[in-house]
């Protein structure tokens, strides 16, 4: 019988006991787990953490659904509380400074229901206001709290937070993906937006085995793409590769997958199309050095700033 997601391991702790952790050292007054009727073991995952106030509550019904789970954390909480914040034990990666993130934005003031988002992409964990609460316990079913963000979408805000700490793990053999999975950006460049290029090198990147997780299509003025291309400020073909990138749209785009960055620049082929392997981007539909087609990121710490500049 497959292990219980919850109970899968990290470095010798659940990630049960992981996401409970998190919480407990972050800044919400109270942590509440809710586990299935009779889950002894998933009492037993979380450990000390018990003793150090981690209060352990059972879902309504063991077969209903994620309605039942979010009904009983919501009534377990106290009914003074401002805020109710909603998290998934199959979030191990998450820090006690992502939920403190969140908590800091709603008692700013920022909306009555504060988010999550991965690189432009709503996510959990998700905090709402004590108005919401009837809301919540009025869920059934499947329902989760993605119906009251629904009705409300002028009171939604959202708080960004890394991508790779946000990954969700759902079955053991996630975790060996997860530890490869990244994310890195794309830009294809104007050159190959005005030669009617996109269609062709977005399947081509999806056929690689690419996920596109946020797209958006852009003008860069010159100021940002002085900006984006800083690092180059000294080089002599700075100033060409800025008109370049301001001359007509791009599309700029995160993707996700096994070792991305590396793959992607594999996909891509060399900057000089005419040293890039047959089948890649750059020999199908780049020009030359300059006019070479898409860009993307050279390692991970260049990943993160660069899907942060436009998402």
């Amino acid at each position: 019988m497959r292990r219980a997601k919850h109970l899968i391991q990290i470095e010798g702790r659940s990630i049960l006991s992981r996401a409970a952790g998190a919480l407990l050292g972050s800044s919400a007054e109270e942590v509440v787990v809710v586990l299935a009727p009779g889950d002894r073991e998933g009492v037993s995952a979380l450990g000390a953490l018990e003793l150090r106030g981690v209060r352990v509550v059972f879902a309504e019904s063991p077969d209903e659904g994620r309605a039942a789970s979010v009904r009983a954390g919501v009534r377990a909480t106290a009914p003074g509380a401002a805020g109710l914040l909603i998290a998934l034990a199959d979030q191990p990666f998450l820090e006690a400074a992502d939920f403190d993130a969140l908590i800091r934005a709603f008692g700013a003031g920022a909306g009555g229901i504060v988010h999550a988002a991965y690189a432009g992409e709503r996510g959990t964990p998700v905090l709402f206001a004590a108005r919401y609460r009837e809301e919540l316990l009025a869920l059934r079913g499947r329902e989760g709290g993605r119906v009251v963000i629904l009705r409300h979408p002028g009171e939604v805000c959202a708080v960004a937070l890394d991508p790779a700490r946000g990954r969700d793990l759902d079955r053991p053999e996630d975790l060996l993906v997860s530890r490869s999975m990244q994310r890195t950006l794309s830009i294809i460049k104007p050159d190959a937006i005005a030669a009617g290029k996109l269609g062709g090198i977005l399947q081509h990147i999806e056929d690689a085995g690419l996920r596109i997780v946020a797209m958006r299509m852009l003008h860069l003025t010159p100021e940002r793409a002085q900006e984006f291309y800083a690092v180059h400020r000294e080089r002599p073909f700075y100033q060409g590769l800025v008109a370049f990138m301001s001359s007509g749209p791009v599309v700029v785009s995160v993707l996700e997958g096994p070792d991305a960055i590396a793959h992607y620049r594999t996909v891509m082929g060399a900057t000089n199309p005419e040293e890039a392997e047959a089948g890649t981007i750059r020999k199908l539909y780049a020009t030359d050095v300059e006019r070479n087609a898409c860009h993307g990121s050279d390692g991970p710490e260049t990943a993160e700033e660069e899907i942060a500049f436009f998402f």
